[in-house]
């Protein structure tokens, strides 16, 4: 082992205590006296040395010595006066507060200040809005949210329809505050980058959002709302998560792969997306691992939408074409112009989503249910086969109204006629009543031989399409034919939001291919790199 090194050289004389309270007043002049002041900041300088007394042997009186350091010019030549004292006599300086006090100083009366202002203003008149870091947004600011979070009908909204703890008091605020956890002085736990997980705040979002569920039923851990949900950034409509909020736990490979062995632990059952009571929502089977797949940016990483990727078909039975509807010259022109996607899928009233489409609202205009020739005005009903049947099986006395209703005959035996000569003519036409109900219910000719005039072929329109031209019908053993019923979902991607309102500039080809769609089962919807351009 080496061998200690000598302490190096030290001067006691020399050595300036920082840390105290007073330095001396000639400090600033690089003539700071060794000694210093007192701890009251008064001067104990007096003179030069302390001149000390030195005894020979046999001596009784002695001799005083001087001991001015070397530093300060040495011992002086007069040397100590004959009672002891120094002759050089000095004078006292102002000793002046070290940095270090007045750090102190100031430390003290910034916190003092910081302090007074807090109790102020949490304990004085404008409380409420001291402490508010901003405005609500618009949906929590309103007396109808107020009434739901448990306020009183007179009472306008405040801090405690979402803190418990606002009409506290400032004891109340403490004790809440140094009682959460992580606390205020768990540094460790406050610098962690981890979603914060429930809190009371989070009960109360609950209190409106009645079974609100954070994602998937495998989540290992429920995270805060306001984790995501971000309040008190102003006025208007709350700002949606960001891309890091979703990160925050999509790119962590721990965390999927605890997510997807939770799954495994539970039953399918409670995997079911349980839509809004009256919502229709388009069917697509859950992956195998869940929705797992580890996911930093939506542009990047982020898979193909579930139905594009897997290619799920529309379960819809109801034949149709887009291609045909769009493109064709044989559609009928609407107003003078062919077909438009707006001419079908109307905005609702939030412009956000379209509404539903419906015979009587879009199809009705072209494919009326007229199964008379003669009188074009007469319509199938449509919705029931039951109905329908009943219809076609009381068709005497539905001339009868109809005579009454369209044709404006009155007279008793007028109606009469008129039904009679209806009947006779559909005679014509078909055999038996049983004849023209099979046609109109299994009839799917989309053409029929007409005359041919001028060259222009045989062949036209059919007389009037049957049910089966739109629907897949069967016979049953008893009562009327079973007809299809449409499946037409509200909503397509029910774990994604979307805004058609936003993207009103965007012509619908844009996104939606349906220029080139001939089967019911095509899904239509805009694919990922779509959406990230």
């Amino acid at each position: 082992m080496k061998e200690q090194l000598p302490a190096p050289p030290f001067n006691s004389r020399q050595y300036e205590r920082p840390n105290q309270n007073w330095i001396c007043g000639k400090a600033c002049d690089g003539q700071a006296c060794h000694l210093g002041p007192d701890a009251k900041g008064h001067c104990r300088v007096t003179s030069e040395c302390q001149p000390a007394l030195e005894l020979k042997p046999g001596e009784t009186k002695g001799r005083y010595r001087c001991t001015r350091s070397a530093e300060s010019g040495g011992p002086c030549e007069p040397g100590p006066r004959p009672d002891g004292s120094c002759c050089r006599v000095l004078t006292k300086c102002v000793p002046q507060r070290s940095l270090r006090a007045k750090r102190k100083t100031v430390t003290i009366s910034i916190s003092a200040f910081t302090a007074a202002v807090l109790l102020v203003g949490i304990c004085g008149p404008f409380r409420a809005r001291f402490i508010n870091p901003g405005q609500l947004s618009a949906p929590h600011a309103t007396e109808a949210f107020a009434k739901m979070a448990g306020g009183k009908s007179d009472e306008k909204i405040g801090c405690a329809a979402c803190h418990h703890s606002a009409h506290a008091g400032p004891g109340g605020l403490l004790t809440v505050g140094f009682g959460a956890a992580p606390g205020p002085f768990q540094l460790r736990s406050l610098a962690s980058v981890k979603p914060p997980g429930m809190s009371a705040i989070d009960d109360g979002c609950q209190h409106c959002h009645t079974a609100h569920a954070f994602h998937e039923p495998n989540v290992v851990r429920e995270n805060s709302c306001s984790a995501c949900h971000r309040e008190h950034q102003g006025a208007g409509p709350m700002a949606r998560p960001t891309d890091a909020n979703c990160v925050a736990c999509h790119a962590d490979r721990e965390v999927m792969e605890a997510s997807v062995q939770k799954g495994k632990t539970l039953s399918p059952a409670v995997f079911d997306f349980h839509p809004e009571q009256g919502r229709v929502l388009f069917p697509v089977p859950r992956p195998e691992r869940g929705y797992t797949k580890i996911i930093h940016a939506f542009a990047t990483d982020h898979p193909e939408f579930q139905v594009l990727a897997e290619k799920v078909h529309d379960p819809d039975p109801l034949r149709f074409n887009h291609q045909l509807h769009l493109t064709s010259p044989n559609i009928t022109p609407l107003k003078g112009r062919a077909l438009e996607c707006a001419d079908c899928h109307k905005p609702d009233a939030a412009g956000r989503y379209h509404l539903s489409i419906s015979y009587e609202d879009n199809c009705k205009s072209c494919h009326s249910l007229q199964f008379d020739v003669n009188n074009p005005d007469l319509l199938v009903p449509h919705g029931n086969a039951a109905h329908v049947r009943a219809f076609l099986r009381s068709l005497p006395a539905q001339y009868s109204d109809f005579a009454a209703r369209r044709k404006g005959i009155t007279g008793q035996r007028e109606v009469e006629a008129f039904a009679q000569q209806q009947l006779k003519q559909l005679q014509q036409s078909f055999a038996s009543g049983e004849e023209l109900e099979q046609r109109v219910f299994f009839g799917d000719a989309r053409n029929a031989p007409v005359a041919n005039v001028a060259g222009q072929g045989d062949r036209g329109p059919a007389k009037f399409p049957g049910c089966a031209y739109c629907h897949t019908v069967s016979a049953t053993d008893t009562g009327a034919p079973s007809v299809s019923q449409p499946f037409i979902p509200d909503r397509w991607l029910v774990r994604g939001a979307f805004d058609h309102g936003k993207h009103f500039k965007v012509a619908c080809a844009t996104c939606h291919a349906a220029t080139h769609s001939r089967e019911t089962s095509d899904v239509l919807l805009p694919t990922k790199q779509s959406c990230a351009e």
